[in-house]
């Protein structure tokens, strides 16, 4: 289960295990109109883990509300079993 927590807490655990952390999925729809499976709004999107682990630790949501907006509203989590 993802739980929102802060952009402190995720770029502490982000800078102390950058070397070990790799993406474990990801996508990018920046005009909010490129995909089947897009929201309709612009959108970046990306969990990161560990190597060898099969679940992701952290992730990053990126959106606006649309292309014109200047500035990504930015949303940060942590995954928890």
């Amino acid at each position: 289960m993802w739980i929102e927590t802060s952009n402190e807490v995720y770029a502490v655990i982000f800078a102390k295990h950058r070397k070990q952390l790799k993406p474990h999925s990801s996508f990018t729809d920046s005009t909010g109109n490129g995909y089947h499976f897009s929201s309709g709004r612009p959108e970046i999107m990306t969990e990161w883990g560990f190597e060898k682990s099969e679940t992701p630790l952290l992730k990053i949501v990126q959106t606006k509300e649309n292309e014109e907006q200047k500035d990504w509203d930015v949303e940060f989590f942590i995954y928890c079993s």
